[in-house]
């Protein structure tokens, strides 16, 4: 017994490595430097490894890093359903669904290095990535690799040029040279993967370093200091009311021009809504709410400056927003206090909407998530972003970090300032390259005041989505491409076997 246990250990310690390093440089750890070498133990092993080994080495690692990056969602559905095995299921089922696409990806690691493609090894880890982003029903742009450089904001600017997949492209680049070097492959190999990792850091410096004319724009953030996912209605009412008009009320004082507030915030499904805090012309309002009664009801930005205007949310969050199979499967949201109704997503797709005289890029809680909403606001002439969160139903774990952190690369893909309002935090500003104007403690009520620069001509770079889109379509096409050249006899002979 204690042979196998060890034998399975030296089979699987580079997984085992990968996955403990990848997950250190993420929250609630943050040693964010560690990415660079992450990946390093799994990328020299799937040198030697067959197809069914490739699986085995990819799915172990994403199994194991998804039981970290997912374990907000067992908290969550303790303090929803106070049932802790039960609670097991959908964190244990997630990781175990998250893993084949890492199984998928080791596949497509190994045919680039059967190819000798090596440079091509971060495009297919991006593509993937790309993949489990927009996969239909279940999307979820969770745990990439680029995540957790947002504290250097220097080194993600080129996702301005390819969004934030590139930026994980170019952090497997980095592990991939290490494994090259460690490997004493030859100068000839080495140097494309030298040069595409230089060339990238190049990029992201000197686009760090530009700037664009522009004009200050003085905003307040609002972050009510309120729990909007538990507790009582009416004292939440009372406590919105109170906090809301004192935020608003020093805005107007310190010479705001707009308020942006949470999701939900409105606490009423009116149109135009009437929410629980006083409206006021002098300061103009951008908040989220709902609209629509029955079974068409939306989460919805709604801006007030006089006139009412709203954008509908896109994207909707699963077994939050929606149950896909609600009616065939009645079961699942009785055993887990589901919502009993389904939101309904935006039949308009992504609306800008004009609040004081400037055009706002409103992003709620889960859209702040896609690069493609943020890009679409730019697109339809959006000045500056505004996601509105209510991250309080993950306060506690390491959830919130995470989507704190996709604020800032939404801000660098685009090209524009970008605020986000929590109602408990994270509340912040950045400007174009992802660098903080002020960010608010969390819990505490109070307003926000900065100067956004918001530019006068467009920012955004047309060609942003050809690398994603490309990176996905070579992760499908790769295993059916040419040149795959037959492993000589002594090189299978020495395969590592991880069993």
């Amino acid at each position: 017994m204690a042979s196998h246990v060890k034998q399975w250990f030296l089979n699987r310690w580079p997984s085992l490595l990968s996955a403990a390093l990848f997950s250190l440089a993420y929250p609630p750890f943050n040693l964010w430097p560690l990415m660079f070498v992450a990946m390093v133990p799994m990328l020299h092993q799937l040198r030697n490894a067959d197809s069914r080994q490739a699986w085995k080495i990819g799915y172990l690692f994403g199994f194991l890093v998804f039981l970290g990056q997912m374990y907000w969602l067992y908290a969550l559905a303790v303090h929803w359903i106070h049932r802790p095995f039960l609670s097991l299921i959908p964190w244990v089922i997630t990781a175990l669904l998250e893993g084949l696409f890492f199984g998928w990806v080791a596949r497509l690691v190994r045919h680039c290095y059967l190819r000798n493609w090596q440079v091509l090894i971060p495009v297919a880890w991006a593509g993937v990535e790309v993949c489990r982003s927009y996969i239909p029903v279940v999307a979820l742009p969770w745990g990439l690799a680029a995540t957790p450089l947002v504290h250097a904001p220097i080194l993600i600017q080129s996702a301005h040029f390819g969004t934030i997949y590139l930026v994980s492209a170019w952090v497997v680049l980095i592990n991939l040279v290490i494994v090259q070097l460690v490997a004493g492959t030859g100068r000839s190999k080495q140097r494309p993967l030298y040069l595409t990792a230089g060339a990238l850091l190049l990029l992201s410096v000197v686009y760090y370093r530009s700037s664009a004319p522009s004009d200050s724009f003085p905003v307040t953030v609002g972050q009510p200091g309120i729990d909007m996912a538990f507790g009582d209605r009416k004292v939440r009412l009372l406590d919105i009311s109170q906090n809301v008009d004192a935020i608003s009320s020093k805005a107007l004082a310190d010479g705001s021009k707009l308020l942006v507030l949470p999701e939900g915030i409105g606490e009423d499904d009116n149109d135009p809504p009437r929410p629980p805090f006083k409206l006021d012309r002098r300061i103009p309002m951008l908040f989220g709410g709902q609209r629509g009664k029955g079974e068409v009801v939306y989460q919805t930005a709604f801006s007030f400056d006089g006139r009412w205007h709203h954008a509908d949310k896109t994207r909707l969050v699963i077994f939050g927003e929606f149950i896909p199979g609600r009616d065939s499967f009645p079961w699942i949201a009785k055993t887990f206090d589901l919502p009993s109704g389904d939101l309904t997503a935006s039949k308009l797709g992504v609306k800008s909407v004009e609040v004081g005289g400037v055009m706002a890029g409103p992003m709620l809680c889960f859209e702040g998530l896609f690069p493609e909403v943020s890009y679409q606001q730019a697109q339809n002439g959006a000045k500056f972003i505004a996601v509105m969160c209510i991250d309080d139903w993950y306060m506690g774990t390491p959830a919130p970090d995470q989507l704190r952190a996709a604020a800032f690369f939404r801000a660098v893909e685009c090209g524009l300032p970008l605020v986000r309002s929590a109602s408990q935090g994270s509340t912040l500003a950045l400007d174009a390259h992802g660098n903080s104007l002020g960010e608010l403690p969390l819990r505490q009520a109070a307003g926000l005041r900065v100067n956004l620069q918001l530019p006068r001509e467009p920012t955004l770079f047309p060609l942003l989505p050809v690398f994603p889109v490309a990176s996905m379509l070579f992760a499908f096409v790769l295993p059916w491409l040419p040149g795959r050249p037959k492993p000589r006899a002594s090189e299978a002979d020495s395969q590592t076997q991880p069993g």
